[in-house]
């Protein structure tokens, strides 16, 4: 009897151990295969006009949005709208986006297209635009993630940080006139232009100032001042004597100091 009772007891306890095991694994959050999450990877990005050519008035910011969940074999949509607290940019004037975004079929990856216009933007000024992700039939924004994202952008030029002969911060006015950040945007056109006609003196002054000229130093490139005047400054005055809405008052390089 002894022996009964204590197989009985057993199986009680094993029953009730199960009981128990089935209740815990009840309470475990279980993957739902039709969540499909939506957000941003970065929060925040930027781009600026800078010294790209005046010839550029419009460029296409990339901001990249992810999926959380199984890619499908259908294009699939999803949609953001403004937030105007930490929006200073105005639609239509300094930015455009599309009115659907697309998620292409096969792919968790994604771009929110925004086009920034350069022409309303001054040579002064950050302007940003904060979209926030929406629900839609396709995804839900994870919030946790990152459902938010700021684009900031300009037109602004800083002046190049040449140096003078005793290393003080110095621009050039000797040959291209007061500071005018139209001036530089077209300088350094010409200078891209030279890789083309004089690539190997372009190389040269790569490998000596740097890509975007920034370590030139006593104030000038001395050492390239013919090539500078025939490529650059003789064009570079040419181009603001027929375009004096620029306001650029350069001296004139065929004159003899």
């Amino acid at each position: 009897m002894k022996k009964i009772k204590y197989i009985s007891n057993g199986w009680i306890y094993l029953i009730l151990g199960l009981l128990f095991t089935a209740c815990e694994e009840t309470n475990y959050p279980t993957f739902e295969t039709t969540f499909t999450g939506i957000y941003f990877p970065k929060d925040s990005i930027r781009y600026s006009f800078g010294i790209t050519p005046l010839a550029t008035t419009n460029y296409t910011m990339e901001l990249p949005i992810k999926i959380m969940g199984v890619p499908v074999n259908r294009e699939r949509t999803f949609k953001v709208i403004i937030v105007p607290n930490k929006t200073t940019a105005q639609a239509d004037v300094h930015y455009k986006i599309p009115t659907e975004c697309v998620i292409k079929a096969d792919s968790i990856n994604g771009i929110l297209p925004l086009e920034v216009f350069r022409k309303e933007l001054g040579d002064s000024l950050n302007w940003q635009v904060s979209f926030k992700l929406q629900e839609t039939t396709d995804f839900v924004p994870v919030h946790s993630a990152g459902d938010q994202v700021v684009a900031t952008f300009n037109n602004v030029v800083e002046p190049p940080a040449w140096k003078d002969w005793q290393g003080n911060p110095t621009w050039p006015d000797f040959k291209l006139g007061p500071w005018n950040p139209f001036v530089w945007v077209k300088f350094i056109e010409y200078f891209r232009q030279m890789e083309q006609t004089v690539p190997a003196t372009y190389r040269a002054i790569v490998k000596t100032c740097g890509p975007n000229l920034e370590n030139v130093q006593f104030g000038w490139l001395w050492d390239y001042d013919y090539t500078m005047t025939k490529y650059i400054l003789i064009p570079l005055y040419n181009f603001f004597q027929q375009h004096p809405e620029y306001g650029a008052e350069i001296p004139n390089p065929n004159v003899a100091e």
